[in-house]
């Protein structure tokens, strides 16, 4: 990760007279109150009521988009649950004012059909501040204000210790969430609204893909509309770690504990491949232009991510399954992609570094790739056996902007399928359903995290709940 602007970098000599006045130190700056957009959220669980209508799984996330259409939305009546809210971490933070949107206020009728809060014990991480509060019983906007010594401040959490109920559903819901934090820190208001704005990308994203696979095309995709995702914890498996922390040293952490959890089943080979080449940091694979026959991006499907360059971001792939960084369906598969290797292309230590001036434009972040080709059984071309990703750019952050390189490595299966993908956080070992009339499907994959917390396990879902 690359610095290129937002601080001065200041040179201090080292010589000098030894009588020269030290520099007065910076005057503290003051705190200041401003609005945080939602960077995640994250709960306890969360309504699914219709697989093939995405806008109607009642995301956490959906209390960030100031949009009383949606809500947060629990199968149950809500006591004891829990929605955690992240935002840009702020120091100095002395207090939070928190405006909730109580209830489904999507319509009046919808609002008294279902469950809203009524108690919630909040509280502000990770300082650890809590304080029990009542919400009236009322649509539009509540406010509450938690005040903490001053300190750090990246999240909220709200758990529900009582209800208003609902007169037709049990169903807790909570519409939207805006805090209001005063700290310290830095302001950069261009970069907060960018928290909303990318919130009502993926909101626009999910309505498109429910559209889209209600069709014939939809439906033939190789991934299905939706997937379940299951956190386990490998109590068993040791821990690893690397001296210097580095993308392909990070892969291997990954890629040794999915060999552990594997062991000698199917996808040994195809593990052992990234673990080769990740361990060789990748200096035996060859430099290549990639064309693709189909440009198509993934869609938005729960369960599964695209891998954010914006690593100041909360990452979208805590809690799904990394898909090709590139966002396009032809990775997914071998017979997608036509390799060119020509000389002049970038090598792999200088792609992470940023070297490739197209690193720096500011136009769509550039990827550059590398190729691992097995022998040709005959005389035609060598089948595509694994292919190293690198994508660079730059990214805004709260105090600047900054130069990002990300890495991925992809393994394909001997009928050209992706079978492993490897970053620095994750590394996931995927199977395909083959049989099926529109072809193979994405059916199932384990992921394996650097720490044993962060495994997953990622399905295609085997039962539809009946809707509202």
């Amino acid at each position: 990760m690359l610095k290129r602007a937002g601080l001065a970098i200041v040179v201090l000599a080292l010589s000098g007279p030894a009588s020269a006045a030290p520099s007065p130190p910076d005057k503290p700056r003051p705190a200041k109150e401003r609005r945080l957009h939602v960077a995640d959220a994250e709960a306890s669980s969360y309504l699914i009521n219709d697989w093939n209508k995405f806008q109607e799984n009642y995301l956490p996330l959906y209390v960030g988009d100031d949009d009383p259409r949606t809500a947060w939305s629990l199968k149950t009546d809500g006591i004891g649950e829990w929605l955690r809210v992240h935002v840009t971490p702020m120091e100095g933070a002395t207090k939070l004012r928190m405006k909730i949107r109580n209830g489904y206020q999507k319509t009046p009728r919808l609002w008294e059909a279902n469950s809203r809060a009524r108690e919630l014990t909040v509280t502000l991480l990770p300082s650890k501040t809590t304080v029990d509060v009542t919400l009236e019983d009322k649509s539009g906007w509540q406010e509450i204000t938690v005040e903490q010594p001053a300190g750090a401040f990246e999240a909220v959490e709200l758990k529900v210790k009582s209800v208003y109920a609902g007169k037709k559903y049990d169903d807790l819901c909570i519409s939207d969430v805006q805090l209001f934090v005063t700290a310290t820190s830095s302001d950069n208001p261009a970069f907060e609204k960018q928290r909303l704005d990318k919130i009502a990308i993926w909101t626009k994203e999910r309505v498109a893909a429910a559209k889209m696979f209600k069709t014939k095309l939809g439906q033939a995709l190789p991934i299905a509309p939706q997937y379940a995702v299951s956190h386990l914890e490998n109590t068993a498996d040791p821990w690893d770690r690397c001296e210097r922390i580095d993308d392909a040293c990070a892969m291997g952490i990954g890629l040794t504990r999915a060999a552990r959890l594997a062991a000698k089943g199917p996808h040994e080979a195809a593990i052992a491949t990234a673990l080769e080449l990740a361990r060789a940091k990748f200096a035996t694979m060859t430099a290549v232009r990639v064309s693709v026959n189909d440009k198509r991006p993934l869609p938005t499907v729960d369960g599964l991510c695209k891998p954010s360059l914006d690593v100041f971001a909360q990452d979208p792939c805590d809690r799904g399954l990394p898909l090709p960084m590139t966002d396009q369906l032809a990775y997914l598969s071998t017979d997608g992609l036509a390799l060119i290797e020509e000389a002049g292309l970038p090598t792999f230590p200088d792609a992470m570094k940023g070297i490739p001036p197209q690193c720096s434009s500011r136009r769509e972040p550039p990827t550059f790739a590398w190729a691992l080709r097995e022998s040709a059984p005959d005389a035609g071309p060598a089948p595509l056996r694994a292919l190293l990703l690198v994508r660079c750019g730059l990214v805004d952050a709260l105090e600047g902007e900054y130069l990002v390189a990300r890495s991925q490595l992809l393994v394909y299966d001997r009928d050209g399928r992706l079978e492993v993908v490897s970053g620095m956080r994750a590394t996931a070992v995927m199977e395909w359903d083959k049989g099926g009339a529109d072809g193979p499907k994405l059916a199932h994959a384990a992921v394996s995290g650097r720490s044993r917390s962060d495994d997953m396990q990622v399905d295609t879902p085997k039962a539809v709940a009946g809707g509202k």
